[in-house]
């Protein structure tokens, strides 16, 4: 079952943002991404400053699908399935390490999928502490009161045999395009600092909102199901009123036609980067270059709906 999970789609980008959402959720307001090269013993390294889990918490924490997608759920939390934090990580990597602090105890467990396959007799044998000479990585712990440490190793899906450090830092690279992207509400709201190999992670804001010369359609809102939808219209500016690096930039990870369209974001956590939904086709810079400077933010946060009642909006039909 694991070795199917594996293959869900996961890029090592968007792997280590469903470990950041859990993040966010457990209260973090930084988290620190370590990239550390070793050849085929290399490994990834993400801690947070959050609430941190007691040994309980991080017991259900490890396993698989430890809440119903049925089950009601705070309003900040942004996973769904219970799956996040094993099935992302098991993308990446044969060996997935938790060291979790609270209240300044620390308690550590370690899945192993080596282990699972030599096992014949089919035990699901969840391990207690780090693998034998891992255990360096989770001593920055011990400088917090409460926090978690997420360690990769046996990275097979992302350091292949013949790769170098080269090849490593450039997955780096395309993690922190990504996370700058999804986050960038939230960097910019102060609400998260991100860190890559100590260095902090800029936000990519996808609507240029600071340039006078962006048309914004102003901001429409409405009701579904309780929760205050958020959505306003932008359009960019023509690449000749931006000088090569601000064009370049504004592009996206995925360039300026895969990043047109809708960004849905729930609670500032953008989920959709560029896509029409199915309301329209996207349309190519030769056909109609407008539609490759168009971006609609469409922003849900449930608790929104019942804090402001009296803000302008329309209710739509369930």
């Amino acid at each position: 079952m694991v070795e199917a999970l594996r293959g869900l789609g996961y890029s090592p980008a968007t792997a280590i943002a469903d470990i950041i959402d859990n993040s966010v959720a457990a209260g973090a307001r930084t988290v620190s991404i370590h990239f550390g090269w070793n050849g085929i013993n290399s490994h990834i390294l993400i801690v947070d400053d959050g609430r941190g889990m007691d040994e309980n918490q991080l017991d259900v924490a490890m396993r698989l699908g430890e809440k119903s997608p049925l089950d009601e759920r705070d309003a900040s939390d942004l996973g769904r399935f219970g799956l996040g934090l094993k099935t992302a990580s098991f993308s990446q990597a044969r060996r997935l390490t938790v060291a979790s602090r609270r209240n300044g105890v620390t308690n550590t467990l370690r899945w192993d999928l080596d282990i699972l396959l030599a096992d014949r007799s089919g035990r699901w044998s969840l391990l207690e502490g780090p693998h034998p000479g891992s255990e360096k990585n989770f001593e920055c712990l011990n400088e917090l009161e409460n926090g978690t440490a997420v360690l990769w190793e046996n990275l097979d899906r992302i350091v292949a045999p013949g790769h170098d450090e080269q090849e490593f830092l450039d997955v780096s690279d395309r993690v922190e395009r990504h996370l700058a992207m999804v986050f960038h509400r939230m960097i910019e709201n102060r609400r998260l600092r991100l860190l890559i190999n100590g260095h902090s992670i800029a936000p990519w804001n996808p609507f240029l909102e600071a340039r006078l010369d962006t048309w914004r359609s102003g901001e429409d809102r409405f009701m579904v199901n309780g929760c205050l939808i958020r959505t306003e219209a932008f359009v960019l500016p023509h690449k000749d009123r931006l000088d090569n690096k601000t064009w370049e930039a504004a592009g996206g990870p995925d360039g300026w036609t895969a990043q047109q369209g809708f960004y849905v974001y729930r609670n500032d956590r953008l989920l959709l980067a560029g896509s029409w939904l199915g309301l329209g086709r996207g349309r190519s810079w030769t056909k109609d270059e407008p539609y490759r400077l168009a971006r609609i933010t469409a922003r849900a946060r449930p608790e929104s709906g019942a804090a402001d009642p009296a803000a302008p909006h329309r209710t739509l039909p369930n």
